[in-house]
């Protein structure tokens, strides 16, 4: 693992402690792969406080193609800011990763807000660009902070549109937009979250996972990246330690 990726990884803090949290409900939209869409992911006040720390950082967002970093609005038109590790976040990071269920080797990545103004987008892209059975993107959230905007629906062309008409709330139905497209659209709610898996046990990127952040027409988007690597037998130094100490005491 790069040095670069091992400081993007957030190691977990065994003497952290959160105040407790209930989803609003919890719907499975997909088993292959996992897609599930999460009402209250975040509370009203863990919205505004995540805005309000990003605020400040926000910069033109970047692409990476062939190694180098660059700027490329046709691609990528938006604004990312790294979300300043409060406590608050760190409790968001913990619920993330409980969301996975603990998995071994796998590591929430530091969270990054992005903002869409009009006519701002990401187009078509995969997460898991370099999945591997020993290492990956394992696993993606989008988390709405602001949705006060018209279009800007994260679009999954490839994922199986559900029947019936109770997905409504959080999908568009029937060309609402003005375009009926293929697969599934989810409509930017503040405080929801979309979850999905991005990589097979044997290491192989899901093709289903292809998404892209649709143009916003009115108003302005703010959404907050919540990624996890898988990084095959990586312990952090703390749990090495701690690990020692107890086989020597023993």
């Amino acid at each position: 693992m790069s040095p670069q990726k091992l400081d993007s990884l957030v190691i977990p803090d065994a003497n952290l402690t959160c105040d407790e949290h209930a989803f609003k409900s919890v719907h499975v939209l997909s088993r292959e792969p996992l897609v599930v869409y999460i009402e209250g992911f975040l509370e009203e006040k863990e919205a505004t406080e995540v805005v309000e720390l990003s605020d400040p950082l926000f910069q033109p967002s970047t692409i990476w193609s062939s190694g180098e970093e660059r700027l490329d609005t046709k691609i990528r038109h938006s604004s990312k800011a790294p979300v300043p590790r409060s406590h608050t976040v760190q409790c968001i990071e913990s619920r993330a990763r409980a969301f996975q269920g603990w998995r071994p080797f796998v590591f929430v990545e530091k969270l990054w807000a992005q903002r869409y103004g009009p006519s701002g987008h990401y187009t078509y892209h995969y997460d898991w660009t370099s999945a591997s059975r020993t290492q990956g993107r394992i696993s993606s959230f989008m988390v709405w902070l602001g949705s006060d905007c018209t279009g800007g629906g994260t679009h999954f062309p490839r994922i199986k549109r559900p029947e019936g008409e109770e997905w409504c709330r959080f999908m568009e139905c029937n060309g609402e937009s003005g375009e009926d497209k293929e697969g599934v659209v989810f409509k930017p709610v503040r405080g929801n979250a979309v979850y999905w898996e991005n990589m097979r046990p044997d290491g192989t990127g899901y093709d289903e996972s292809w998404h892209a952040g649709l143009p916003v027409l009115t108003g302005e988007k703010i959404g907050l990246n919540i990624w996890s690597w898988y990084q095959e037998g990586y312990v952090p130094p703390k749990e090495q330690e701690q690990g020692a100490r107890l086989e020597h005491e023993s």
